[in-house]
């Protein structure tokens, strides 16, 4: 039951998020390569990302802990997010394929076309560089509603972003 309104809640938002995202690539009369910038320097791109990956791996780690290990210290309870729990407990089979490709591809491509894709350039070409940056950022790790992963989810927007303004893509 609790995988069957996961996976509702999962689809209504992305698909939101979707159509969101092509309303504004409609209203703008462009293409999705030239609103996101997928054409721009995609070698540089990827080589960014691979390189983020391996220095933030680490690093979103420790901060993970250190956000528990606060946590605990003020006897907060340092819960996983839901959608963590519910993977856990999803069992085997195509329920838990299906709810592992939707929190691992759909969920993130929703959430960069939203936070990357729309919301942090509408922003910063509206004249607040710093609001988009720090807004966007912020507003990514709230909406997880996770207290233990807020600083963690907070230190990859930033770098999502900074990775997006480096390769404009």
């Amino acid at each position: 039951l609790c995988l069957g309104r996961m996976m509702v809640g999962v689809r209504s938002f992305q698909g939101a998020a979707l159509v969101f995202a092509c309303r504004f690539v409609r209203e703008h009369e462009m293409t999705w390569a030239e609103a996101f910038g997928f054409r721009n320097r995609p070698g540089r791109a990827l080589r960014l990302s691979a390189l983020a990956v391996i220095i933030f791996f680490p690093v979103g780690q420790f901060f993970q802990l250190l956000s528990v290990t606060l946590l605990t210290w003020l006897h907060l309870d340092p819960t996983a997010q839901s959608a963590v729990e519910v993977l856990r407990g999803a069992g085997r089979g195509l329920g838990l394929m299906s709810f592992g490709l939707l929190t691992v591809v759909l969920v993130p491509l929703a959430e960069e076309l939203v936070f990357r894709g729309i919301l942090y350039p509408a922003i910063k070409s509206a004249g607040f560089p710093r609001l988009a940056l720090w807004g966007t950022a912020v507003f990514f790790a709230v909406i997880h509603f996770n207290l233990a992963a807020f600083l963690h989810l907070l230190l990859l927007a930033l770098l999502l972003t900074w990775l997006y303004a480096q390769a404009d893509n």
